[in-house]
């Protein structure tokens, strides 16, 4: 088995392939990208938060700004995916307000039915938004296959919010968003 779990809710470890994983503050373990190769999603304990601990061996990865957790809820391969982005004010370097970024994001997201539970808010100090979706697969894959799909949903989130900022922008791309993301 490449997954252990023991010790109870309180004391619980997640060994993957002999390596204790790292369990954050938030309750999430952290799953260093080396190990997914060797696993699958159904690999993965139910109920139990991940989080991608640097790169996938791919190259594949999320940006600093996005945290992104996944987990099995039930019994299929299936995975629930958790995603908040971050975004500090002083440090954002975009070509439009981080504001606007984020609203423009939150409108590719609410278009879409896959997604769930989208919402943003604004600080002086940061603007964070958050959205949750569920990613499953009608192949048998890895779970490095997996996560770098989950890559591209996030990434395709950002680049469709992004190009709804630019001046010109028409509708033209949400004809077949649905079936794209």
């Amino acid at each position: 088995m490449f997954v252990q779990v023991t010790g109870d809710s309180h004391n619980q470890e997640v060994l993957v392939m002999g390596e204790r994983l790292e369990r954050q503050q938030d309750g999430c373990y952290l799953l260093p990208g080396r190990l997914v190769h060797a696993l699958k999603p159904q690999d993965l304990p139910v109920g139990i938060p991940f989080k991608l601990s640097g790169a996938l061996p791919s190259g594949y990865g999320f940006y600093r700004e996005d945290s992104v957790i996944f987990r099995r809820t039930n019994d299929t391969p299936s995975l629930w995916i958790d995603v908040t982005s971050t975004y500090m004010v002083a440090e954002w370097d975009g070509l439009f307000s981080v504001e606007a970024t984020v609203e423009a994001r939150k409108h590719v997201v609410e278009q879409q039915q896959r997604f769930a539970f989208v919402l943003s808010e604004a600080t002086e100090q940061q603007v964070i938004f958050h959205y949750e979706f569920s990613w499953s697969s009608e192949q048998e894959m890895d779970l490095e296959s997996a996560l770098e799909s989950i890559c591209d949903t996030v990434i395709e989130v950002e680049a469709r919010g992004n190009a709804r900022l630019w001046p010109g922008y028409t509708n033209c791309m949400e004809e077949d968003e649905q079936d794209k993301l």
